[in-house]
């Protein structure tokens, strides 16, 4: 594997980890910040009942939105890494079958 190659990968798997880890640590903010007034509306006489439904659905639907994300981001990073494999045995192959040419002594 040439340096640059490897340098690439690893600048893609960091953007990875960080869209990765990023989008779940939003999600925990944002399902967090929302339990608030739910909380408060899951209380009220007459709409706490339907609000939980609601309070339900919103979750669902978040943690549905971060995942697709992670999961997009895992597609990326694979084809990335897919795309840089056929590079790097590019490149291989044009260094390989540069020096196995005779050299001209002149």
């Amino acid at each position: 594997m040439t340096t640059a190659i490897a340098r690439w990968r690893g600048l893609a798997a960091l953007v990875a980890d960080a869209v990765t880890h990023g989008a779940s640590a939003i999600e925990r903010v944002h399902l967090a910040t929302a339990r608030r007034p739910f909380q408060i509306i899951e209380r009220a006489p007459g709409i706490g009942a339907p609000s939980k439904g609601v309070h339900a659905v919103h979750d669902v639907a978040v943690s549905g939105v971060y995942q697709s994300i992670r999961a997009v981001t895992g597609l990326v990073a694979k084809v990335v890494d897919a795309g840089l494999e056929l590079a790097d045995d590019s490149t291989g192959e044009t260094e390989h079958s540069a020096s196995a040419s005779p050299k001209s002594t002149r």
